[in-house]
């Protein structure tokens, strides 16, 4: 069973992004998900660019974390951008941008957890929705973590890419890193990944991800939705990025 997908609505004109959040308030890694138009249209032609243009790709880099991810997450079932047994009685949705520092940090200190406690033991399963707001190098993350969808790996990769993560726009979304990043996911083919990033299925479902976050009023990240699997998902608004603020939701739901 799949959870019901929230009513969808054209993209809106991008709007002027906002500042980082200061250090206090309710959500203090949130990032506000618009950029002017003039960024946007940068980042496209400079995204595109990276894709095509019949250069020679860059050696794949080292990764970090590939131990890591592998022990966090082999066994467990993956279908496109789900994770976790596709009966789990709770769907908890994530948005992401992959330059999101925040975003890195729920991947590392609290996601982890989240598995262990509720994914593995078949309890929840999680979605995956990836937006691209902070620049081009988000766009670039994201169409590799798409194209990985497709061969059922899209978790590898997206906490590879948060492992490795680099300063925003700073030049870390390589050919090289994202090569690196699927040859060291087992079974992942890597030349079918970069070769799949310029995809119009991937564009595709970037759209689509967009479109979802529009209609469930995203314009921060990580922000999540949580409800039955199956049933109408709602705004799970958290205190902090630490287990605890999730489990309590969570455990709500669990509840017989």
């Amino acid at each position: 069973m799949k959870a019901k997908a929230a009513p969808r609505r054209p993209v809106p004109a991008p709007k002027s992004r906002a500042s980082k959040a200061p250090s206090r308030g309710l959500r203090p890694w949130h990032y506000a998900a618009a950029v002017a138009t003039a960024v946007v249209a940068v980042g496209v032609l400079v995204a595109v660019s990276q894709l095509g243009g019949g250069e020679k790709a860059a050696p794949p880099e080292t990764i970090v974390g590939a131990a890591e991810a592998s022990s966090l997450l082999d066994g467990i079932p993956q279908d496109g951008a789900a994770l976790g047994d596709p009966n789990a009685p709770v769907t908890l949705v994530e948005y992401a941008d992959l330059q999101c520092p925040f975003c890195a940090q729920f991947a590392r200190d609290v996601f982890p957890i989240l598995v262990d406690e509720y994914v593995r033991t078949g309890k929840v399963r999680v979605v995956f929705r990836g937006l691209a707001f902070i620049g081009a190098e988000s766009e670039a993350a994201l169409r590799a973590v798409l194209a990985a969808g497709d061969q059922d790996k899209l978790w590898y990769v997206q906490e590879l890419l948060s492992a490795n993560q680099g300063e925003e726009n700073g030049g870390w979304v390589t050919d090289g890193l994202l090569e690196g990043a699927a040859a060291s996911v087992a079974g992942l083919d890597a030349a079918k990944l970069m070769r799949d990033r310029s995809a119009g299925w991937v564009t595709d479902a970037m759209a689509a991800d967009q479109r979802d976050a529009d209609a469930a009023g995203i314009n921060s990240t990580p922000s999540f939705e949580l409800g039955p699997t199956g049933g109408q998902l709602e705004r799970l608004e958290v205190a902090a990025l630490d287990p605890a603020a999730f489990r309590p939701a969570l455990d709500a739901l669990l509840a017989p």
